[in-house]
């Protein structure tokens, strides 16, 4: 029962600051201190929310939206890793010609280059994954350049000198060295990948959060865009918590691999 309560107490004072917000947001648009017709209170919004989930637009537009930032994300893992281990391992040479390129092109607005997009892919869904694809590739590559980089020499030549192969050195060695970069980029591409979906949407979709966004903007549906907006916060905040416990798995994994090298 101690234990219990512990945890509830726990649980409030850590969320304490979220419990006044939305307490705050109840309370100052149903005494008129806020314009409640432009902020509606929480309560308003929380019923929104349900009555969207009820009728199936809630979770069928965040289906759309994660399975769009997925794709993107998907493809520009692939790529980025793969880009990062070539030229931050293999062709350095060929990574002192390009990275100036790569920084160059990392820097240029995507916002900006949305309409490019569309005007070369069209408004579908091409434009829109592969806007998110271009977007999230870009800490992925330089966080694997930057793991590959950092892995010790020594432990390479040790290797080879113990007659192992190119694939054993890859996997035992230069990968698990470089798992944690690898896997910030990854985190920083997830996120990139899910904000980047948003925009896509609001631009030029009918479907997906961004849309219910946009949508309840257009038609003043006050409770709708906030009830929308909260609802990307919490994915957000969902996606960060998974990306963690993967990585508290990866690592650990990452040790065992060095113990497993090491005996």
């Amino acid at each position: 029962m101690i234990k219990i309560l512990t945890g509830i107490k726990s649980l409030i004072f850590g969320n304490l600051s979220v419990l006044l917000t939305i307490a705050a947001w109840e309370v100052l648009p149903r005494y008129g201190i806020l314009n409640k017709v432009i902020i509606p209170p929480f309560s308003a919004v929380a019923q929104k929310v349900y009555s969207l989930a009820i009728q199936g637009q809630l979770f069928g537009n965040i289906a759309i939206s994660l399975q769009r930032a997925g794709l993107g994300f998907l493809i520009a893992a692939a790529a980025g890793v793969t880009a990062g281990f070539l030229l931050g391992g293999m062709f350095r040479i060929l990574e002192k010609l390009l990275l100036p390129l790569l920084r160059l092109l990392e820097k240029i607005n995507p916002f900006a280059l949305f309409p490019v997009f569309i005007l070369l892919l069209g408004i579908g869904e091409v434009s829109k994954v592969s806007m998110i694809c271009w977007v999230s590739q870009w800490p992925i590559i330089f966080n694997t350049i930057l793991g590959t980089r950092g892995v010790d020499p020594l432990l390479i030549k040790t290797g080879r000198s113990m007659g192992a192969s190119g694939v054993t050195i890859f996997f035992r060695i230069i990968l698990p060295s470089a798992m944690p970069s690898i896997l910030n980029g990854l985190k920083l591409g997830v996120q990139t990948a899910f904000i980047m979906v948003i925009y896509a949407e609001m631009l030029g979709a009918s479907s997906g959060m961004g849309w219910l966004t946009i949508n309840a903007q257009e038609t003043y549906k006050m409770t709708q865009l906030f009830g929308a907006t909260v609802c990307v916060a919490i994915i957000g905040l969902l996606i960060n918590k998974i990306l963690r416990l993967i990585e508290g798995r990866v690592l650990v994994w990452r040790q065992a691999a060095f113990e497993g090298r090491e005996n």
